[in-house]
């Protein structure tokens, strides 16, 4: 199983995905969950290009290591702007991917992190959880995602 926490810049993503990791792996000591964080892996592929052509290669690339660690039977979770629907679908592409869109209501705060604000972000089509993390604590965030992963998946 694949999670992708997707949203803008100081959403919560990296956050909510440590907590839902840690909270799973408390609750399924049998399941160990890795973790992708965007950050961290623009430090691994060395990709330091904000650009649409960019941003796309860049999470293409990390989406096709989750995919490969799905088929390897690993659950994956994923911390990435994913700002465009054709990276988003290219994941979910024959996949078991729960997919979880944050946004906030103050993302015009500066946080230290509105240079990196996807201008051309597409809102999300299909199926997919959508929390506002101004409006949920850490916690009810954590539970509502707990809650969506254990549902039953609808394959397209």
């Amino acid at each position: 199983m694949i999670v992708l926490f997707f949203g803008q810049p100081t959403s919560g993503k990296t956050t909510l995905a440590n907590n839902f990791v840690s909270e799973m792996n408390y609750r399924s000591p049998f399941n160990d969950f890795i973790r992708v964080d965007g950050d961290e892996w623009r430090e691994l592929s060395d990709n330091k290009d904000y650009t649409k052509e960019g941003r796309i290669s860049n999470i293409k690339s990390a989406f096709t290591m989750a995919k490969f660690l799905d088929d390897q039977g690993f659950d994956i979770v994923l911390s990435f702007i994913a700002p465009y629907q054709e990276l988003r679908d290219y994941l979910q592409k024959r996949r078991n991917v729960k997919m979880i869109y944050l946004n906030h209501l103050h993302l015009e705060e500066d946080r230290g992190r509105n240079m990196y604000f996807v201008d051309d972000f597409e809102q999300p089509v299909g199926e997919y959880l959508e929390l506002n993390t101004s409006i949920y604590s850490i916690e009810e965030c954590v539970d509502k995602c707990i809650e969506y992963y254990n549902l039953p998946l609808t394959i397209n």
